[in-house]
C-alpha cells in the first residue's frame, strides 16, 4: 500500500492536473479504509481540477445518500457538459425512480461520450429495466454503431481473451452482467 501510494503520490506532483491520477490514489484510501486521507484527497482533486467530472463523480458517490443531489448540483454546475457527471446524475435519477429524467440524462452523455462503453452500458442496463423493446433496441443500436473502446469496466471486458472476437452486443450485455453483480456486491456490502 505504502509503495503504491509513494508512486501515485510522485505521479500527481508531476502532473496535477490529471484526475485519473488523483481518482486512483482516493481509490486506493477508500480500499484501505482510509476514508479521512480519501477526503482530503478529493478535496485536493477538486482544487486541481475545478472543472473535471472524474472528481466531482467520486465527490457525490462519496457522500452519503441524501446529500447527493446537492454536490450533483455543484458537479452540474462547476462542469457543464461533462459525460461523467451527467452519467452520475442520471443514476441517482434512475435510483430515484425518475426513469425518463434519467434517460434524458444518459441520452445525453452517450451523446457527448460515444466511446466510453460504461455510459452505454448503464444506458441499456436501465432501458432493460424500465424500457420497451424499442427503447432497448434503439440504445442497443447505438451503443453498436459508435466505436467504443474506453470506459473502466468496458476495457476490462473487452481486452480479456474470452471475450476477443465477440461482437459489440454480446459485450454489451456482459457488461451488463457486470454492472449488476459489482451494484450486488456494493448493496449487500461485500
Amino acid at each position: 500500500m505504502s509503495k503504491s501510494l509513494a508512486v501515485l503520490t510522485t505521479a500527481r506532483k508531476k502532473n496535477p492536473a490529471t484526475p485519473g491520477l488523483w481518482l486512483a490514489a482516493i481509490r486506493a484510501e477508500l480500499r484501505h479504509g482510509n476514508k479521512k486521507e480519501a477526503d482530503d484527497l478529493l478535496a485536493k482533486a477538486l482544487q486541481e481540477c475545478p472543472t473535471s467530472g472524474i472528481p466531482w463523480t467520486a465527490s457525490i458517490e462519496m457522500v452519503p445518500r441524501p446529500q447527493r443531489e446537492g454536490k450533483s448540483s455543484d458537479a452540474v454546475k462547476r462542469c457543464d457538459h461533462d459525460p461523467h457527471v451527467l452519467t452520475t446524475v442520471a443514476k441517482i435519477l434512475w435510483h430515484y425512480r425518475k426513469v425518463d429524467k434519467a434517460r434524458n440524462w444518459f441520452s445525453t452523455a452517450v451523446t457527448l461520450a460515444p466511446d466510453i462503453g460504461d455510459f452505454g452500458a448503464l444506458y441499456y442496463k436501465c432501458e432493460l429495466q424500465h424500457g420497451n423493446a424499442d427503447t432497448q433496441k434503439d440504445v442497443l443500436k447505438r451503443c453498436v454503431s459508435t466505436e467504443t473502446k474506453h470506459g473502466e469496466k468496458w476495457q476490462a471486458i473487452t481486452k480479456a481473451v474470452e471475450n476477443s472476437y465477440k461482437l459489440v452486443e454480446a459485450l454489451l450485455k456482459k457488461a451488463v452482467v457486470v454492472l449488476d453483480a459489482e451494484e450486488h456486491a456494493n448493496a449487500t456490502g461485500a
